[in-house]
């Protein structure tokens, strides 16, 4: 899964010009993801590969929406954790069961986990292993939208990626970038610059002139 994951996030990279949004959700109704197959012997090449997917979520150029039905477990919670934006269905569950298991958490999910929700909030999900609904990870930030139902889920999510494809690439880029990559000021000057100098500003300034929808390119 982490590495079909890793070659998709690729191969979007390289159609970069022509994709504006992405949408990650699970197959079917019942999760989005429940973590890993403890079944599975350990793999140290994907205890090394799943961080890098993790970073690469994060560093990806583009807005990412996570599409959240059912159970939304451990490294599926770390996953969903690393996209921009998590929409919930009524129904979602959420977890790192890590010391229900006997198991280390990595750093860099603890790190995330208190960005999203502040220091206090992460010790009691981490602390106590315990599945959280849906209203009440919203309650702390951890989502951002919590949908009645499956339909509704749909719905919200694609209007919300229509919304976020309308938009200027550049400018949301360089967002994205800033708000992921704060100290790094090379990429954050990078990203303003190419904003600063692209058709897509004079586009912006044309249509609120006259009173029409912009149509960026992301040039």
């Amino acid at each position: 899964m982490w590495l079909g994951l890793s070659n998709i996030l690729d191969d979007c990279l390289l159609k970069y010009n022509t994709i504006r949004v992405l949408i990650l959700t699970g197959h079917g109704q019942i999760s989005f993801c429940s973590g890993a197959d403890l079944s599975e012997k350990e793999d140290e090449d994907i205890d090394h590969t799943v961080p890098n997917i993790r970073i690469k979520l994060l560093q990806f150029p583009l807005p990412i929406i996570a599409k959240i039905h059912g159970y939304c477990l451990g490294g599926g919670l770390a996953l969903a954790m690393n996209v921009d934006i998590r929409i919930a269905s009524q129904n979602a569950l959420f977890s790192i069961p890590a010391v229900k298991l006997g198991l280390p958490c990595p750093k860099d999910i603890i790190d995330r986990l208190i960005k999203l929700v502040g220091e206090s909030h992460a010790k009691m999900i981490l602390y106590t292993g315990d599945r959280i609904s849906a209203q009440q990870a919203h309650s702390i930030g951890l989502i951002q939208y919590v949908c009645d139902n499956h339909d509704n889920l749909d719905q919200y999510v694609l209007d919300l990626a229509r919304t976020l494809s309308c938009n200027a690439p550049l400018s949301v880029r360089s967002i994205k970038i800033m708000i992921e990559n704060g100290n790094d000021d090379l990429a954050i000057k990078a990203a303003i610059d190419a904003c600063r100098n692209s058709n897509d500003i004079i586009e912006g300034r044309n249509a609120f002139r006259e009173k029409r929808e912009a149509k960026f390119q992301g040039c």
